[in-house]
C-alpha cells in the first residue's frame, strides 16, 4: 500500500534519494506502524520526535501498535530547538 511520509529539518537525509521538500511517497506492507516506517528509513527510534498521523499526534507508546492505511500521511519532525 501506499502512504505518504513527510519530515522537517535533519530528518529529511532519512528519505528516499529524489524526494522533493521533505515529503516522500513510499510503497510499504499491511498493517505497518509508524515505528516500523521509522525503522525502515533507518531513523533512529529513541529520538525525541513529534509524530502525526494524518494530522493527529501519535503518543510515544502507540508508535509500535497504530496501524496505517492506504493514503495515510505520516509526519515525523524532530524536536524543536530554541534560546
Amino acid at each position: 500500500m501506499k502512504i505518504t511520509v513527510k519530515t522537517a529539518g535533519l530528518l529529511g537525509k532519512y528519505l528516499p534519494a529524489g524526494s522533493a521538500r521533505n515529503r516522500a511517497e513510499l510503497e510499504v506492507s499491511d498493517r505497518v506502524t509508524p515505528a516500523d516506517v521509522m525503522r525502515q528509513l533507518g531513523m533512529p527510534l529513541d529520538g525525541n520526535y513529534l509524530v502525526a498521523l494524518n494530522g493527529e499526534v501519535v503518543p510515544r507508546d502507540e508508535r509500535t501498535t497504530r496501524t496505517l492505511s492506504e493514503n495515510d500521511h505520516l509526519s515525523v519532525m524532530p524536536p524543536l530547538k530554541g534560546g
